[in-house]
């Protein structure tokens, strides 16, 4: 059984948000309402029998300046997306490509084991692919 937290139904209500608004904001990358200077990077989490697999769209990001962590059934993605060189001097018809802080809290579907984790990157998406917990895996049973 997984583990409740009396911070769950605030953590659904955000996911609602997010399902909501992204409909409003179909870029690959979004500002984190409330906090200036962040965006949060789009993701696809997919299920498969043993593993729990979570790709993010991190375009120009190095893999040196990229967090990852596991908290209890969440995936933390934070980081810094960092301008190649930064010209004062430079002006802009149109500039959409964000820099700065990036972070991501994505809830899992399932339990993982942590120590698991494995991550990897290429073409600008963080592919991390983390083990289901044993007691996360469905067990058939024979009727006799």
């Amino acid at each position: 059984m997984a583990n409740v937290s009396i911070w769950d139904p605030v953590s659904n209500i955000r996911s609602d948000f997010e399902k909501l608004f992204s409909d409003f904001f179909p870029t690959s990358v979004k500002r984190i309402w409330g906090e200036p200077g962040v965006i949060e990077p789009a993701v696809d989490v997919l299920e498969k029998e043993n593993m729990i697999i979570v790709k993010a769209e991190l375009p120009g990001v190095s893999k040196d300046e990229i967090k990852i962590e596991v908290h209890e059934n969440r995936l933390i993605l934070k980081g810094k997306h960092k301008t190649e060189k930064e010209e004062k001097k430079e002006d802009f018809y149109r500039k959409e490509i964000e820099c700065g802080s990036f972070y991501r809290s994505i809830e899992l579907p399932s339990d993982v084991e942590a120590s698991s984790a494995k991550a990897s990157m290429k073409d600008g998406i963080l592919e991390v692919t983390l083990k289901k917990a044993a007691e996360a895996k469905p067990i058939a049973i024979e009727v006799k």
